[in-house]
Parts: structure tokens; sequence; C-alpha cells
């Protein structure tokens, strides 16, 4: 009997055991495919990146995001300082908006600076994924795709925000009061340090920038060394780094913050060192001369 059974019928055994993380995968491959606008053949503005529809699409998205929790934070902010008050929802005809607002309001005070928290996180998302876009089109437009947007990077990047939005909803319902506002405002001053940095090497590097490591050199790439390149020689990956741990302490994620700093260190663990070989190739002594006056400005890197 044991010599017929067959190590199928082990796996058919031991199959439950994985469905929960199969059904989560296929998930989040649905979700990407919905951002990689998979399922749009036959429209020919939706088809490929290069395509008007998914730019209009994705910068429609972004704006009313942006401009929605713009408004929420205001909101939030004037409801905080006491400088409005809602009436009772009995004592008016009072709409839905503001019976939901009334229901969250009442749960705790500490709910509402987390709700606001998580406002200026959006809109710092927003404003990242917007600028990205526009950096690229004013400053290498050559390359402008919907890529640019850098909303469908990977299944990685995915399956971290999903994660850090899950952490955040768990503790504003059961821990609202398991906040730090001290966390708050030193990510709030990470996410600007990292933005500021990210856009401008975006900015210094011109047609030279691209979200993607070139193997291959062009003939407009050039070995950029002026401006904040004089300082870090990739102010690109350092402005991410501190950008994805701040949008983490913004919002008081204790668990993301450390699963975010290791897994961006553990990707620039890789990716740096690769780039800085195939610049290498392009540039020979240049680059070495030019490394040697510069840091990564990472940890351990």
């Amino acid at each position: 009997h044991e010599a017929n059974h067959s190590p199928s019928q082990d796996q058919d055994i031991n199959m439950p055991h994985f469905r929960p993380l199969m059904l989560l995968a296929n998930r989040l491959s649905s979700i990407q495919s919905i951002l990689a606008f998979e399922r749009w053949e036959g429209y020919h503005h939706f088809e490929d990146e290069k395509g008007i529809g998914r730019v209009a699409i994705l910068a429609t998205c972004l704006g009313i995001h942006l401009g929605a929790n713009i408004v929420l934070f205001l909101l939030f902010k004037l409801i905080q300082m006491g400088l409005i008050i809602i009436p009772p929802p009995e004592t008016t005809s009072s709409t839905t908006i503001q019976s939901l607002l009334h229901f969250f309001l009442s749960i705790d005070s500490n709910a509402l600076q987390m709700a606001l928290q998580w406002t200026v996180y959006s809109i710092f998302l927003c404003l990242f994924h917007l600028g990205e876009y526009f950096s690229t089109c004013i400053f290498n437009p050559l390359v402008t795709t919907s890529d640019s947007f850098m909303i469908n990077q990977s299944k990685a990047y995915t399956a971290a925000a999903l994660v850090s939005w899950v952490e955040f909803s768990i503790r504003i319902i059961f821990f609202p009061r398991n906040n730090s506002q001290q966390m708050f405002y030193v990510g709030i001053f990470l996410v600007i340090i990292g933005q500021t940095c990210r856009t401008l090497a975006m900015v210094t590097c011109g047609e030279s920038f691209n979200h993607y490591i070139q193997r291959d050199k062009k003939d407009n790439h050039e070995l950029v060394t002026k401006g904040i390149y004089s300082i870090l020689r990739h102010p690109s990956y350092f402005g991410f780094y501190y950008w994805s741990i701040g949008t983490q302490m913004l919002l008081s994620n204790y668990v993301s913050t450390v699963v975010y700093a290791l897994a961006a260190w553990k990707f620039f663990h890789y990716r740096i060192p690769f780039e800085e070989r195939t610049l290498r190739h392009h540039f020979g002594s240049a680059y070495d001369e030019y490394s040697s006056k510069t840091i990564v400005g990472i940890p351990f890197l």
C-alpha cells in the first residue's frame, strides 16, 4: 500500500494548509492585473503603457484621492482644534456623511488623530506618484509612460501597501490609544526629506534618469556629479528608502515600519551593487573616482 502512495497524493493531503496563502496570492495577482490594465484588451488607448487612456484614469484617480484627503485633513484638523462643532444627528436633518462622521468621532478622540494621520499619509502617497509622473514628463519626456506614475511597481510593493493598511485598520479599530504623535512628526520629516531628495535627483539627472537600470549606455546618458549627486551617488534610492519608512512612521505602524526598513534595505542591498557594476562598465575609472567622493546614505550600504 505504501509503495502505491504517490507524492502527488501527499501534495493533495497537504494542500489545505496552503489554501489561505494561495487565496491571498490569487487576490494579489488580481489586484496587480487591474493595476496593469490587463483587462483592457481591444481598447487602443488602454492596451499599453503609452496609452493616454491609462494616464487619464490614473491621474484622475490620484487627483480625486488627493483632493478628498486634503478636504478631510482640513475638516479633521478644524474639529480637533474645536473650531467646528457638529450638531448631534438627532437635532438636524443629517446626511449620510454627517451620520458616518458622528459615528466615527464618537468612538474615541484618539481615532480622530489617527484619521488625520491617514489623510496625511494619503496626501503624501498621491503627491509621490503624481510627482514621479510629472518629474519624468518634464525632465525626461521621451521615456514617459503611464508606468511613470510608479503605481504598478511590483507585487512586493502592492503587498507591502496592503499589509500596512491592514495594520493601521486593526489599530484604529481595536487599539486607537496605541498611537504616537512623536512618531508621526518624525515620519513627516522623513517623508519630506525623502521626497525632496528623490525629486531633486530626477530634476538634476534629467534625461539620464530612468526608473529602470539601463544595461546599455545611450547617447544621452552621462555621469551626473553635480547638485545633490555631489553628496549622494544614489539620491533617488536614498530618498525612496527614507520616504517609505517615513510613510509608516507617520501612520505609527510599528510593525510595518520595521518591515519596510528591512525590505527596502534588502532590495537596495542587491540593486545598488548591480547598478554600480553597470555604471562602472559605462564610465570606467570616472565612476570609481566619483564613488570615492560620495556616499550612499543608507545604513551599511
